[in-house]
């Protein structure tokens, strides 16, 4: 057998194709096309390990491969994953035969995914192959003279004996032909029960042909009820390791482009009822990453007002996970693709989100700077208070306006020295009468009790010019102090309503009387 760097790097390419062969196993159900080609690509690549009858002999231990005790692909991050994985099936050598076969290789891997304790339980590795008769692979027998022995034995012996089946694998028993295709209900309720794991796989391979054939309006129910169970697999913790494997394993290739298609479609069905669109949200949820950017692409293109409020609502109940997808909307030419991710970032209310928006304030389009600034007032926090402080010296007085009733929404504390510094700032012509009103209405939404020595001093000045107007921050003042509710106000209220007329007078009336209510249901002292 050579051991030249050509030939060591020729079996690293077909270790290579070994490792691809597994994972095909693992995820396409038996006669796939994508299963074929690669059990005839891993074949191919061995032939060439094979030519002039050569038989090929490799020792697997934990940290590589050897060929006569020289690595191969010492670096190469794929095998190093497959040496410990059939380590861990106590294979220590392979040895293929010239005549090796598809059959033979792709029944060879379909045995290598049967779980580690299961083999044993078999007898070992070898036991399994020869139980399927397999007989141009051999693994822990490196002695030509007994392979050929037994290989003698196993072909004599073919006419006679029925293989034992690999679960999935092309050498399981086809059911009989009158027993046509089982129901997708059956084999769910076979799923419900099984927990031997070759079994388990075998069945979910079924499934995926039986889902296949119900993506019909008929089928939207028995197809949520596979979804369902897969996903109360795979998420379940107490449930065996290796079943919740293949149950994910299953959701990632069951749930193609077709398929997302097919559930947002259902998702949007106008007499779906409410417990079945509350179920297909949280499968969503479970598909994440998946699902974010179909549902993102259905919301830009749907015309329906119904359809784009069941979209927005799934892409918000994927949580914070799905802010970063849905910010790449944010930088889309169309404003109003612009605006729903806006919104949704909003509704999922997770302090993150602040500074996605931040840039949105100055968006070209006012339509939406007016939803940023309502999404940051949802999401509150520290990040969106200061985000909207800014955005109080706007040019744009509209904005600046929303970002100080917004700061009064967020109750940050954070924001009351810059509104104090408003409601102080000198304006003889009153021309800054319209946002000194919007600072005070939001300090009383904040309460904070550091806004009662301004507010105090504010509702006890009096002026004569521009009475009217000056008299309306008073009676704002007024009304701040009550929201705010500290018992240092009464005395300062009592003054002013004995002393004051008009407006004035009656909101310090109007907030006297808030006070006293809090303080009959607090009772004595400070409130």
């Amino acid at each position: 057998m050579p051991t030249d760097m050509r030939y060591i790097q020729q079996l690293e390419s077909s270790l290579r194709e070994l490792t691809k062969l597994i994972k095909a196993v693992q995820y396409y159900p038996p006669g796939h096309p994508a299963l074929k080609s690669s059990v005839k690509d891993a074949w191919t690549a061995f032939q060439l390990l094979l030519q002039d009858n050569q038989n090929l002999i490799c020792t697997v231990r934990k940290e590589g491969f050897f060929l006569a005790d020289k690595p191969v692909g010492a670096q190469n991050q794929i095998l190093q994953k497959l040496a410990p994985y059939l380590f861990s099936r106590r294979v220590q050598s392979l040895t293929l035969l010239p005549d090796l076969t598809t059959t033979d290789l792709n029944a060879f891997a379909h045995a290598l995914t049967i779980d580690p304790t299961e083999i044993r339980r078999r007898g070992g590795l070898k036991e399994v192959l020869m139980g399927a008769q397999i007989t141009t692979i051999w693994v822990n027998e490196t002695d030509l003279s007994q392979i050929f022995a037994e290989k003698e034995k196993i072909e004599s012996s073919k006419q006679e004996q029925t293989p034992v089946a690999i679960d999935g694998g092309e050498l399981a028993l086809p059911q009989a032909e009158d027993s046509g295709p089982r129901t997708l209900k059956t084999i769910l309720s076979e799923i419900r029960q099984e927990r031997e794991v070759d079994r388990y796989r075998s069945l979910l391979f079924e499934l995926l042909s039986a889902v296949r054939t119900h993506m019909t309006d008929s089928g939207r129910g028995e197809i949520l009820e596979a979804y369902a169970l897969l996903c109360h697999h795979a998420s379940t913790q107490t449930f065996p390791h290796d079943l919740r494997d293949a149950a994910n394993q299953m959701l990632a290739q069951m749930t193609d482009s077709a398929m997302l298609d097919y559930l947002i479609d259902t998702l949007c069905v106008k007499n779906l009822s409410d417990k079945a669109r509350t179920l297909l949200k949280r499968i969503l949820v479970y598909l994440h990453s998946k699902s974010i950017d179909h549902l993102m692409s259905r919301l830009t293109e749907e015309d329906s007002a119904h359809n784009r409020r069941i979209l927005v609502e799934a892409l918000v109940e994927q949580g914070p996970g799905a802010l970063s997808i849905i910010a790449a909307y944010l930088a889309d030419e169309r404003w109003f693709v612009v605006r729903n991710a806006v919104t949704i970032i909003g509704d999922i209310r997770h302090a993150s989100g602040a500074e996605y928006l931040n840039p949105l304030l100055h968006h070209e389009d006012i339509r939406v700077c007016r939803e940023a600034i309502r999404s940051l007032t949802r999401i509150g926090g520290p990040d969106a208070a200061r985000i909207l402080l800014e955005a109080v010296d706007d040019k744009d007085q509209e904005i600046s306006r929303q970002a100080l009733l917004s700061l009064g929404v967020v109750k940050d504390p954070s924001a009351v020295p810059t509104l104090l510094r408003i409601i102080q700032r000198s304006d003889f012509f009153m021309n800054l009468s319209g946002k000194k009103k919007d600072a005070l209405h939001a300090l009383g939404e904040i309460g904070s009790p550091d806004a009662l020595p301004a507010l105090v001093e504010l509702v006890k000045k009096r002026r004569f010019f521009k009475r009217r107007e000056f008299n309306e921050l008073r009676a704002l003042a007024a009304q701040a102090l009550g929201d705010i509710g500290h018992p240092d106000a009464i005395p300062v209220l009592e003054a002013v309503f004995k002393s004051a007329s008009g407006e004035v007078a009656r909101q310090a009336n109007t907030s006297l009387k808030q006070l006293s209510r809090l303080k009959d249901q607090h009772g004595s002292g400070t409130l």
